[in-house]
């Protein structure tokens, strides 16, 4: 990864995904669906993550086919790269963990920079306190995914409510949400949001002075 990249993701990262996705909304109607389900929350309030996508997809495992699956999931933690944030679906199997400690150190020391799991976690706590390591998910489990849950595939497009996501997408996940940004667009993104979140850092120490919000609305256009 250039220079260049590295920058954009740290440009990225300074931003919220309120500001992204009123600049995707202000883009046309082809980039108003670009937030991934509400349930999809950080572990930790705090945990942010930002850098492009490396996408992973999983189906229910329906019966023993005497392969461990736990092969597959090296094979996918193996193709990991420095600064991605990880995308997982986990299609129709919604009881199992289908991320946890271990890989979460594994991504750790390949370089991602967090996990977004559309599907659970376990091992939490060390998650959190050990790692450190950002990762979002729709519920917790103590159960195994190892005899429940089989990855299919992963760096190929996946689908996680209505939102398409591409590899070489970038994501921006904090408390508020997960918002996948086109690659088509995200350094336009970056620059319109950049100048919004500079106009409501004014306006807000505006407020502070006493200023009134309809002035300042009418002059900066935010609010």
């Amino acid at each position: 990864m250039n220079t260049h990249d590295e920058k954009k993701i740290l440009n990225l990262k300074k931003l919220y995904t309120g500001a992204v996705t009123d600049i995707l909304d202000s883009l046309g109607e082809e980039f108003r669906n670009q937030t991934l389900p509400n349930d999809l929350r950080p572990i930790d309030n705090n945990m942010k993550v930002a850098g492009p996508v490396y996408t992973v997809r999983g189906a229910k495992r329906f019966f023993d086919d005497g392969i461990d699956p736990r092969y597959k999931q090296m094979d996918m933690l193996d193709g990991i790269f420095p600064n991605c944030v990880i995308v997982m679906d986990s299609g129709d199997e919604k009881s199992a963990a289908h991320w946890g400690e271990l890989m979460s150190k594994t991504a750790l020391e390949r370089g991602a920079t967090g996990a977004i799991i559309n599907g659970g976690i376990r091992d939490t706590v060390q998650i959190i306190e050990e790692h450190k390591f950002p990762v979002f998910a729709c519920y917790h489990s103590p159960l195994t995914a190892v005899y429940r849950y089989n990855i299919v595939d992963f760096n190929t497009p996946l689908i996680i409510g209505n939102v398409k996501i591409n590899p070489g997408d970038y994501i921006l996940g904090d408390i508020d949400g997960v918002v996948c940004i086109p690659v088509s667009v995200v350094d336009e993104v970056i620059k319109q949001a950049s100048i919004v979140k500079e106009k409501e850092d004014i306006v807000r120490q505006k407020l502070t002075n006493g200023e009134n919000i309809r002035t300042l609305f009418e002059k900066y256009r935010v609010f």
